[in-house]
């Protein structure tokens, strides 16, 4: 909390109201910092988002959650009309094959979340969208594409880089790491044959669809 409130104060957000919260820089009063989420998909996400609300609180930020409909929520992603919002991190640890949340690539429905008008300059090289001013975020997306025409070992060298820098500036920020909330964990009853002895959990392989549960059987 310490460092955090110091962080605050030193970016010019030192002055707050009569409730503790802090002012915007412009003099056109409180800081608010509107939370997307999306309600009925996987998990709680409005819940999880008034968690991180109450804890920002404590270092003065005002979390304005709003929960939508998912269709509804991807519009105002798609229009770039959203501040934050919050989802699961969709494989991102498999930087290549979805880069959705870490790197905003992906344009299109509940794609990329972080910079959806990033993603669609991305895209489109250069013809729409807006293109960063942030100098790290181009040469994130100046990273990410060289990728595609290295061999293994330097792929892998250049995620490592993009990885260093995404870390250094959060430009999202992961509450938990891959856990079964989403998706699911894996019950197995003696009786049933043809199940494997491990299983990877990861989007990209859209779990438990890697274990072919249709193949399962139960034993006479």
């Amino acid at each position: 909390l310490k460092q955090a409130n110091e962080l605050l104060d030193k970016a010019g957000l030192d002055k707050k109201d009569s409730e503790g919260f802090r002012l915007r820089t412009d003099g056109k009063g409180r800081l608010r910092l509107e939370v997307l989420t999306v309600g009925g998909a996987f998990v709680p996400w409005p819940k999880i988002a008034e968690m991180v609300g109450q804890q920002w609180r404590k270092i003065g930020i005002q979390a304005d959650v709003v929960e939508q409909e998912r269709g509804l929520a991807s519009a105002r992603v798609q229009a770039n009309e959203n501040q934050l919002a919050v989802w699961v991190n969709d494989g991102t640890e498999f930087l290549y094959v979805n880069a959705t949340h870490a790197v905003p690539v992906f344009p299109g429905p509940l794609q990329s979340f972080m910079g959806p008008a990033f993603a669609v300059w991305y895209a489109s090289n250069g013809a729409q969208g807006i293109k960063p001013e942030d100098p790290q975020m181009l040469k994130v997306l100046e990273l990410f594409r060289s990728a595609s025409g290295q061999d293994l070992d330097q792929r892998i060298k250049t995620a490592q880089e993009i990885w260093k820098i995404l870390a250094e500036e959060a430009y999202s920020v992961g509450t938990v790491g891959l856990s079964p909330a989403v998706m699911g964990v894996r019950l197995v009853k003696n009786n049933m044959g043809n199940v494997p002895e491990r299983q990877y959990n990861g989007q990209h392989v859209r779990t438990p669809c890697s274990s072919h549960p249709p193949t399962v059987f139960f034993k006479s």
